[in-house]
């Protein structure tokens, strides 16, 4: 009998010994977790030498393409050999790269989610604390420049790089700036002016152009909410000349979409269109068809961000001279505005190994360094770093729409405007909307369907639904 109890405890031990070994050589715990590492560590990060990491990454392949991004891959495995990522690059773009993203957040299952997001369009990921925040980042030197913080040398403010719920859900690793394109040799050789001073010049600019038999502008209104307020959105803060337009988006305060601001721009859009100056392809087309219209030379102008002359280069004439103009939608003697944005890349999924997730605010920093930030104005990207130099090296290798936005934002006397940060994040069913009323109100609107006032009342009324839906929580 007592031998038999002998046997018993022998045989669960044993049993106990096989379950904590299996269990714990799953996905999770593929890479230790220690926090503190007896071996040899590298002294940028303190991070061990001889701990083999593998981090899986998602990249989709979009208006920059992904030649820069291998180069950070690249150098950054050759810095830390015992780092190996491994890249799934989504060829189709972003549309699929967020349709995958979105079906690995359903299925729940943490062990197949990326250690390298790329970027999540999710907000509600944030507020429900299911992805890394790096605010750390912020304070930390750069590999290229140990002496320099990242707080001191990015273009974009603190509100703007933790403007969702005060934290840094990425690194700032690119900037966008937004604007309107046109063809430099061609406004030359016709001798018309390449950057009117205000509204009136500008119109002034556009009845000489449709006089060469040639529109004056084309936009993608498939995307009409996003490639519209590339250009026209600057309006609203130009003509206002004070912050208050500013400050007021900044805090949700109500009607700002029939305010005096926003009305005058509709109504500028609604005269521009009256005037015959508008592309009549616009309403029905994609970025790409808008840009081969543009390089073809039926339109002088384009709304449109610094990927363009990237996307662009292989079909663009031998003889085209990119040019970036700042849209003038300002009055006499105001300020003209550029419209920008901190674009942030490498979301970390919380549930993660930790030492996956160590590595993977190491490289979003490796992707600072200014080497990249070369390859990546080479292929359409704006650098995030101030100390980018636009000296002529640079300007011969890197993307020439870069080159002309670059230069337009250090001119003196304009006024650089990032409009996403809020004072905090509203997520609700009714803003979800907010983004097709707004395009929809500005395709109604070029096409004759509503009037400017019609619009504003209709994109006002899904705002202030948003605001409403918030307060009833």
């Amino acid at each position: 009998m007592l031998r038999s109890k002998r046997h018993y405890a022998v045989i669960v031990l044993i049993l106990v010994a096989l379950v904590l070994f299996f269990g714990g050589c799953g996905k999770k715990k593929e890479v230790s977790e220690e926090r503190v590492y007896s071996g040899e560590v590298y002294p940028e990060n303190g991070l061990p030498k001889d701990k083999k990491v593998t981090i899986s990454a998602i990249y989709p392949v979009a208006g920059c393409g992904k030649e820069y991004f291998e180069y950070a891959v690249e150098t950054f495995q050759e810095k830390f050999k015992n780092v190996k990522i491994n890249v799934r690059y989504i060829e189709e773009g972003v549309t699929t790269y967020n349709q995958i993203i979105q079906a690995m957040i359903q299925s729940g299952n943490d062990d197949d989610m990326y250690d390298w997001i790329y970027i999540s369009y999710d907000v509600s990921l944030m507020q429900q604390e299911k992805l890394e925040s790096q605010d750390e980042l912020w304070e930390r030197t750069l590999y290229d420049r140990p002496d320099t913080k990242v707080k001191d040398v990015i273009m974009s403010d603190k509100s703007s790089v933790f403007a969702y719920f005060g934290h840094m859900w990425a690194a700032p690793t690119n900037y966008k700036i937004y604007g309107l394109y046109y063809n430099k040799k061609w406004f030359k050789d016709l001798g018309l002016s390449e950057q009117p001073k205000d509204w009136y010049e500008f119109l002034s600019l556009c009845k000489k152009i449709k006089a060469k038999g040639v529109y004056p502008m084309v936009m993608a209104g498939k995307y009409a909410s996003s490639y519209f307020d590339y250009g026209w959105g600057t309006i609203p803060y130009a003509v206002d000349g004070s912050d208050k337009y500013s400050e007021d988006e900044y805090n949700y305060r109500p009607d700002l979409y029939i305010s005096k601001p926003h009305v005058t721009m509709l109504k500028r859009l609604e005269e521009f269109v009256a005037k015959g100056y508008l592309h009549p392809g616009t309403a029905s087309f994609d970025h790409t068809q808008s840009q081969m219209e543009f390089v073809q030379g039926k339109a002088a102008m384009i709304t449109n961000g610094t990927w363009v002359a990237n996307e662009m280069k292989n079909v663009v004439p031998d003889d085209f001279e990119w040019g970036f103009m700042v849209f003038p939608g300002n009055d006499p003697n105001k300020k003209q505005v550029i419209l920008t944005q901190t674009g942030m890349s490498g979301f970390i999924w919380k549930n993660r190994p930790e030492l996956n997730k160590k590595w993977v605010k190491e490289f979003n920093l490796w992707l600072l360094n200014l080497d990249i930030q070369q390859k990546y104005a080479q292929s359409g990207g704006v650098p995030t770093r101030k100390d980018f130099k636009l000296g002529e090296e640079q300007t011969k290798t890197i993307s020439p729409s870069v080159v002309e936005a670059l230069k337009a934002i250090r001119r003196r006397g304009i006024a650089l405007v990032d409009n996403k940060p809020r004072v905090e994040v509203i997520t609700n069913s009714e803003f979800a909307k907010f983004g097709k009323v707004k395009g929809d109100g500005y395709i109604a609107l070029i096409t004759g369907g509503k009037s400017a006032e019609q619009v504003a009342k209709d994109i006002n009324k899904q705002y202030m639904k948003g605001l409403e839906a918030d307060k009833r929580k």
